[in-house]
C-alpha cells in the first residue's frame, strides 16, 4: 500500500511507478540499532571539501546521496531542477553520486534534466553507484572512479501484489528478473540429455503449471516487462552521448546486454577496470581528486539519519533524514516520518524533499 505524504514545503514527492518498496524515496523498514549515530551538523565541512572539488574540476558539482534507508526515485526531479536553475547553464557539470539503486524509470529523467543545463557532464563515483545508480552513470560523458568505486548490473528486481510472500511478511518478496529467467532456462535445459531424452510437451506443461501455482502468470509478465524496461533505459542513457552510427548502436547494445544479462548476481561489484573493459568511458580519479572524493564520501557516511524526536520509544513517531541533494548553492534532504515498532523496527510513514 502506498503511503500518504504530508504536504509540507515546496517539494511534495510524487508517486513513481515502482520496482521496489511501495514508497517514493524510502527503502525497507530497518532497526533503530542499525542507523548511524554521528553528528549531522556538518554543512561547513561538506562545503569546504565540495569547494575544493569544484576548484580541482573547474566547474560546479551537485551531490546526490541516498542512505541505505532511501532509493533513487522520480521524487528528486523538482529539487534537482531547482539545483540546476541555481547553478545556471554550464559547459560542464559533475554529479557526485552514491546510491544502492532505486526506481528503473528515474535515471533517464535525471540524465535528461541535467543535460538541459550543460553540454557535458561527469559522474563522480566515490564508492557505490549500483543498479539505478549505474543507469545514471551510463548517461554521463565520463565516469570518474576511485579504487573503492563499483558499478553494478542493471537487471531490476520487482515487487508485485501477485508474487508470493514469506511467512509473516506484510509485502510480497521482490524477485530478480534474472532469477526468473534463469529458473525457466534451467527447466528447459535440465532434461536428461545424457540418455538422449527430452521433456515431452505434457511434461513441460506440468512443470510450468507447478511454477504458475507459486507465481501468477501476470506477475511473470510484469517481471519480464521490467527487464525490457531496464534495457530500454540503459540504451536511452547511453544514446544521450554516444553516436548513432551502426557501430555505435552495436556498442550500446553490447554494453546493455552485458549489464543486463551476463552477470549472475544483481550484487556483482563492477570495478573501474571491468567497467572500462566493457566499453564505458571510465577515468581514474587523479592524485588530487581521489582524496577529495573519499573525504567527501567519509563526511556523508558519518551523517546521522535519525531517528529524531522528543521520545525514541516503541509506538512513537520520529523523523529521519534519508537522502540529500546538495551543492554550494542549495541544500535539500528527504525528511521521512516513521513509527518505532514494538521491536524497535522503523516503519516508514511518508517522506518528502525539503530545503534546509
Amino acid at each position: 500500500m502506498a503511503n500518504k505524504h504530508k504536504k509540507k514545503g515546496n517539494h511534495h514527492m510524487p508517486q513513481p511507478a515502482k520496482f521496489g518498496p511501495s514508497i517514493a524515496t524510502s527503502a525497507a523498514a530497518t532497526a533503530v540499532s542499525a542507523i548511524p549515530s554521528a553528528p549531522v551538523d556538518d554543512k561547513a565541512a561538506l562545503d569546504a571539501v565540495l569547494q575544493k572539488i569544484e576548484n580541482e574540476r573547474g566547474h560546479p558539482c551537485v551531490v546526490y546521496w541516498t542512505s541505505p534507508l532511501a532509493k533513487v526515485s522520480l521524487g528528486v526531479e523538482l529539487p534537482l531542477f531547482d539545483q540546476l536553475k541555481s547553478i545556471g547553464k554550464q559547459k560542464s557539470l559533475d554529479l557526485f553520486l552514491f546510491t544502492g539503486g532505486g526506481d528503473t524509470e528515474a535515471p533517464i529523467r535525471i540524465v535528461s534534466l541535467i543535460r538541459e543545463f550543460c553540454e557535458t557532464f561527469s559522474v563522480l563515483v566515490p564508492h557505490r553507484a549500483l543498479s539505478a545508480g549505474t543507469l545514471i552513470a551510463l548517461g554521463a560523458d565520463k565516469i570518474i572512479m576511485t579504487p573503492l568505486s563499483s558499478l553494478g548490473p542493471i537487471d531490476p528486481s520487482r515487487t508485485h501484489p501477485l508474487l508470493p510472500k514469506r511467512e509473516g511478511a506484510p509485502e510480497p518478496e521482490p524477485i530478480s528478473v534474472q532469477d526468473m529467467r534463469h529458473a525457466m532456462q534451467f527447466i528447459r535445459e535440465a532434461a536428461p540429455s545424457e540418455s538422449g531424452l527430452t521433456y515431452t510437451p505434457d511434461a513441460m506443461a506440468q512443470i510450468f503449471s507447478a511454477l504458475f501455482d507459486k507465481i501468477h502468470p501476470l506477475a511473470i509478465g510484469a517481471i519480464e516487462q521490467s527487464y525490457a524496461l531496464a534495457k530500454l533505459i540503459g540504451t536511452r542513457c547511453l544514446e544521450t552521448h554516444m553516436g548513432t552510427s551502426d557501430a555505435d548502436r552495436g556498442k550500446i547494445a553490447g554494453i546493455v546486454d552485458r549489464l543486463c544479462d551476463q552477470y549472475k548476481s544483481h550484487s556483482y561489484p563492477i570495478s573501474r577496470s571491468e567497467a572500462k573493459a566493457i566499453g564505458l568511458n571510465v577515468e581514474w580519479a587523479n592524485d588530487s581528486l581521489e582524496p577529495l572524493m573519499l573525504e567527501l564520501y567519509q563526511l556523508y557516511t558519518a551523517r546521522k539519519v535519525g531517528p529524531y524526536g522528543p521520545q525514541i520509544a516503541p509506538g512513537k513517531q520520529v523523523k529521519m533524514y534519508i537522502a540529500w541533494l546538495e551543492s554550494l548553492r542549495l541544500k535539500f534532504r528527504v525528511e521521512q516520518d516513521a513509527e518505532i515498532g514494538p521491536n524497535k523496527d522503523l516503519k516508514p510513514l511518508g517522506d518528502q524533499w525539503l530545503r534546509y
